[in-house]
């Protein structure tokens, strides 16, 4: 079988090895290129047993030749020839973000993290991070908690993760429908090398990227760049300029990043039609009142102070997170509600 053949491969010459990519290139035969390098094996085993390991955890090989490929990491620079799947590797979704950030964040970090993966999940958009502690995790947990499938790509062997104490968040990505996928074989540690390539994959995969709290030495600038040089969209949430951990998120929005303050920041981006339910969701409790009371028809600011009880001051600063967020619009005096969102 050739993923017999490229588990033995990727376990001697770690990916991306330009030898074996330019040997593929040239093959597209994993068990050609076995049978040409494996004298240079500095690891030796049977690999068919190591193969059953595999299978017996649950997981599987998808290589690049079959058919259940990723076809966006087809279209990157440094080539994916197999992959390491446990779960259902789904990607057939209207559309599919990455969250990423500091493995140090802060509580308000963790709690943004979670909050919009939560709210982009529960309308139909694919979640995909690192699995890393910090804002990765929260991302993944803010998926599931309204039982989402997500995707974690990570720098190790698929078992070591049932050994770290991240085991129980892993077997909630695979309960919830989701998948953990890996570049490397069984038995990789988690070395510090394999994160950038690991975030390249991260990368491919989605359509855009969110950085959420991220210093300046952060691995998840490492995603947008190559989220940039792949054509997605690169989102940053703004931060306190005196905090290292928004240090790097800065600097990405004073370097073309779209700054974001909501989900329909990125929703609008790919111009997704954002369910009605989600859109009632995301707004404040007054602000609510607000979009009821406009379902009857248009109404001036004295009809609204009248009705909500509300003062001038703070109705007018609803009425201006309303329409900046485009659910409201005011024509002749009156107040309305936008037509695309209700």
């Amino acid at each position: 079988m050739e993923e017999i053949y490229f588990q033995a491969i990727v376990t001697n010459f770690e990916p991306p090895n330009q030898k074996i990519l330019n040997l593929y290139k040239k093959y597209k035969s994993f068990q050609k290129i076995f049978e040409i390098i494996e004298k240079d094996f500095k690891i030796k085993k049977d690999w068919e047993k190591e193969y059953q390991k595999l299978k017996n955890l649950g997981g599987e090989i998808i290589l690049r030749k079959d058919k259940k490929f990723p076809q966006e990491l087809r279209k990157i620079k440094e080539p994916v020839l197999g992959l390491f799947v446990l779960g259902e590797l789904n990607l057939n979704f209207p559309l599919k973000i990455a969250i990423v950030g500091t493995r140090k964040a802060s509580n308000l970090g963790k709690k943004i993290s979670f909050d919009f993966a939560k709210n982009l999940a529960e309308i139909g958009v694919l979640i995909i991070s690192g699995l890393a502690y910090g804002i990765d995790e929260y991302a993944h947990r803010g998926a599931l908690s309204v039982n989402k499938e997500n995707i974690a790509v990570i720098g190790s062997g698929l078992d070591l993760i049932f050994k770290d104490p991240r085991k129980n968040l892993a077997e909630k990505i695979l309960e919830a429908g989701g998948a953990i996928i890996s570049e490397y074989p069984l038995g990789s540690k988690s070395l510090a090398h394999h994160f950038p390539l690991r975030n390249r994959i991260i990368a491919g995969l989605c359509d855009g990227v969110l950085v959420v709290e991220a210093p300046i030495d952060s691995g998840a600038l490492i995603t947008a760049r190559y989220g940039l040089e792949y054509g997605k969209e690169i989102f940053a949430l703004p931060g306190n300029i005196y905090d290292k951990n928004y240090e790097g998120s800065l600097r990405l929005i004073q370097q073309g990043a779209k700054l974001i303050i909501d989900i329909e920041d990125i929703l609008k981006e790919f111009d997704f039609k954002i369910p009605q339910k989600i859109k009632v969701l995301s707004l404040s409790p007054k602000e609510k009142l607000i979009v009821e009371t406009l379902k009857n028809g248009g109404q001036t600011t004295n009809e609204l102070l009248e009705n909500l009880k509300l003062s001038a001051n703070e109705l007018l600063a609803l009425l201006s997170h309303l329409e900046i967020k485009g659910i409201v619009f005011s024509q002749g005096g009156r107040f309305y509600l936008n037509s695309n969102y209700y």
